[in-house]
């Protein structure tokens, strides 16, 4: 599993054998079963993971009714940043959707990396930074773009998302309802 991270980081920064052997003494690998949630609502968030294997869903409960906020694979790194960050309660859950494995970091971890390597201070900038994009990018697709679009931009960018995740969820995290997907499938199916 620390092959997984290893590789994801070498796409941003090379570490020394040596370097990865102290950097990986800090990692702690967790198992999650179907169901299972990395934070729930109320919650501290105290870990940054990258997942090895499976699927998670991010979302808030708002009166009952699911509002999905972003899915997160095999590849990805998983936390609720902002909780990790301000040290505030989680309003958000994320939660596993099929059974996965994480490698996790927990903050006080992350600190001493920073502060004894140079390097993972730039790793975490160069992450952090890619993850703000990708933020921006969803925040500007429900200000400039119809539901239409946003649906044709996931098929085409995140095909992942269209194949492995139930189509209620898709509709949630388009901010549409399950009805208006079916709409959008429909009339796409007759062009």
């Amino acid at each position: 599993m620390k092959k997984n991270i290893k590789n994801a980081f070498s796409n941003f920064i090379d570490f020394t054998d040596s370097e990865w052997l102290e950097i990986s003494k800090l990692f702690i690998e967790k198992k999650y079963d179907k169901g299972e949630f990395f934070i729930q609502e109320g919650e501290y968030c105290n870990y940054v993971g990258f997942i090895d294997k499976g699927l998670f869903s991010y979302y808030y409960l708002i009166d009952g009714n699911r509002s999905t906020r972003q899915f997160f694979f095999a590849n990805n790194f998983i936390s609720n940043y902002s909780c990790f960050l301000s040290n505030e309660k989680s309003k958000a859950i994320i939660q596993a959707l099929e059974k996965s494995s994480v490698t996790l970091i927990h903050k006080s971890s992350l600190s001493q990396l920073y502060q004894n390597f140079p390097k993972f201070q730039q790793l975490g900038r160069m992450i952090t930074e890619n993850l703000f994009l990708i933020i921006s990018e969803k925040y500007e697709s429900f200000l400039l773009e119809s539901a239409e679009e946003r649906y044709l931009n996931l098929i085409e960018n995140r095909p992942k998302v269209i194949q492995n995740i139930p189509q209620y969820m898709i509709a949630s995290y388009l901010g549409i309802t399950p009805e208006g997907l079916s709409r959008i499938r429909k009339r796409l199916a007759r062009r």
